[in-house]
């Protein structure tokens, strides 16, 4: 969902209503804020010409009771035009109350606020012709101005109507689907999850909750709070869903991180160059300037792990926590991750007839590892579920193929993604 300012709601920049008119064709008769929507040709800045879109906002009867969405120019228009058949001058009654955004703003939350709108509205036409008559009409002007303040303002509305009807109208965002949640990804919380904890959660939640630190996985966490991984799982990607966490790789030295093209806009941005350095600076040590912390966001690249690239560029001596480093820039979309997509798999080839079997591996590895190795599952997941380190895992690795180590694997085959 497209975020404007500090809202994850799109911002509403006109309200108006329009009609058939029996001789001047579609119209608007009301809108807020005014003169923003302009009905003719003229000089003066507006948002978009009624007259471009009049044929989608009050459209023929076969879009009556449809949600339409257009564009005009930079604006983006979404309304619900209804048609009314009965004693009227044409033996029908056409309307809409359209909402106008920004050409890129994300409507979903919109959609059912302009849906119920249109009922209501229909219903009290049909009850006691409030649009068509003049003399209830003009309320109609009213209503958009408090439309326009509240929802922009409260994200939610209350207006009476008449007497028996009146617009109760709440906005919630949508969010997307979050990715499935694995057992080796490490939940890293965006605001303080401790401080919104409420006596009447979900117990799982509450105590899952209380190990999001950004270092624990989520098969770690399910160990710690004692709950169930599958239960544990289910509250993570309900975090997610509500974007108030994210998911990051488990770190380890032997991780590889390369750029994104989004190297550019992280070092331009002011606000990151005065959270990087607070965040990623141990207790105690002074402050490393923005060029130094961006010229080594730049050395990370494929082929050279964490470890290598902290003694090539004396990173502990700068009084850097590598782990806040790497993940602050996982944050701001700068590096990603290599390592997590390292995927290994086990060739098998025919021995040759009459050649010694193989010498017994030196060190013993699961019987379930070997079954693994099919090119389908990367190191991280690999670690956690045998609960071991890149090192001990390396090892096994060397001995399932028959290698001599130092990167010589044997008949296993690390696939860097």
């Amino acid at each position: 969902m497209a975020v404007e300012g500090d809202s994850f709601l799109p911002r509403l920049q006109s309200v108006f209503y329009a009609v058939f008119d029996i001789q001047q064709g579609p119209k608007i008769v009301y809108q807020v804020p005014e003169g923003l929507i302009a009905s003719t040709s003229t000089g003066i800045s507006t948002l978009f010409n009624f007259d471009d879109i009049s044929k989608y906002v009050i459209p023929p009867s076969s879009l009556c009771g449809r949600l339409v969405i257009c564009t005009a120019g930079k604006s983006k228009i979404v309304g619900f035009p209804a048609e009314l058949r009965g004693k009227y001058e044409r033996n029908y009654f056409r309307f809409n109350l359209c909402f106008v955004f920004d050409r890129s703003a994300d409507l979903s939350c919109y959609e059912p606020i302009v849906r119920k709108l249109s009922r209501v509205l229909t219903s009290c036409e049909e009850e006691s012709c409030f649009l068509s008559s003049p003399e209830t009409s003009p309320k109609i002007y009213a209503i958009l101005e408090q439309l326009y303040e509240d929802l922009n303002s409260y994200s939610e509305t209350s207006i009476p109507v008449d007497s028996f009807n009146s617009i109760e109208l709440k906005i919630f965002p949508f969010y997307p689907n979050p990715p499935p949640v694995k057992d080796w990804m490490v939940p890293l919380a965006l605001i303080n999850l401790p401080k919104i904890i409420e006596p009447n959660w979900d117990l799982t939640m509450a105590k899952v909750c209380q190990y999001i630190d950004g270092t624990n996985h989520v098969s770690r966490i399910a160990h710690l709070a004692d709950c169930d991984v599958e239960l544990t799982r289910r509250a993570i990607s309900h975090l997610l869903y509500y974007q108030v966490i994210m998911t990051i790789d488990i770190f380890q030295y032997s991780n590889m991180y390369t750029l994104r093209k989004s190297i550019q806009w992280l070092a331009d941005e002011p606000h990151v160059s005065e959270e990087c350095g607070p965040y990623i600076s141990n207790e105690g040590r002074s402050i490393p300037d923005w060029p130094k912390l961006l010229h080594l966001y730049s050395r990370m690249k494929p082929g050279k792990t964490v470890f290598e690239w902290m003694q090539d560029h004396d990173v502990r001596g700068l009084g850097i926590d590598v782990r806040r480093f790497t993940s602050f820039g996982v944050i701001k979309v700068c590096p990603y991750n290599v390592h997590v997509q390292r995927r290994v798999q086990h060739t098998t080839g025919k021995a040759q007839q009459g050649a010694p079997p193989p010498p017994e591996p030196a060190l013993a590895y699961p019987e379930e590892l070997l079954p693994l190795l099919d090119g389908e599952h990367h190191t991280d997941e690999l670690c956690t579920r045998f609960e071991v380190g890149w090192p001990t895992l390396e090892r096994w690795l060397v001995a399932a193929g028959g290698g001599t180590g130092s990167g010589d694997f044997g008949k296993v085959l690390v696939i860097y993604r």
